[in-house]
């Protein structure tokens, strides 16, 4: 975390509205991560559980990790962009207005190419999901025995 000295701020009314925004989305870069870790947490022995028992019920599980992921690594660093920005706001406002201006303008970029990359990656990690459980379905149709076997074998 950084450290800001509110020193420069007690004076101007105008700092306060931005102080707010940066102390609320500190809190929720925080609590983004530390509910990522928890569910990280939870579901590493739940997987090592259904190894040991070879239980095939791990859909579940699938959806628990990725929702961490998204999460953690999504959700978690636009907000530390977010949060990087609004350091530079609170502690330049007063001392440097350019430079907080200046981070804005490097930051704003990044985090539309991060957006864009992290969009395109699940789409393409998706993508293959759906690839290889087609190709596993593909493998199953080709096993199951044809409807000539079918008329061969007496029911009774």
């Amino acid at each position: 975390m950084v450290e800001i000295s509110l020193e420069d701020h007690k004076e101007a009314v105008a700092s306060i509205p931005l102080i707010i925004i940066y102390i609320s989305l500190t809190c929720l870069v925080v609590g983004v991560h530390l509910f990522a870790l928890m569910m990280s947490s939870c579901l590493l022995p739940l997987l090592e559980i259904h190894n040991l028992f070879q239980c095939k019920e791990q859909d579940i599980l699938y959806v628990y990790i990725e929702f961490a992921w998204i999460l953690s690594t999504g959700f978690g660093m636009i907000l530390f962009l977010l949060q990087m920005v609004l350091v530079c706001w609170v502690k330049f406002l007063f001392v440097a207005r350019r430079a907080a201006i200046a981070s804005t303008i490097i930051i704003l970029p990044i985090l539309i190419l991060y957006c864009i990359f992290a969009v395109h990656f699940y789409r393409r990690l998706v993508i293959l999901k759906l690839s290889c459980h087609r190709n596993e379905l593909d493998q199953l149709e080709r096993q199951l025995p044809t409807s000539t076997e079918y008329s061969s074998i007496n029911i009774i």
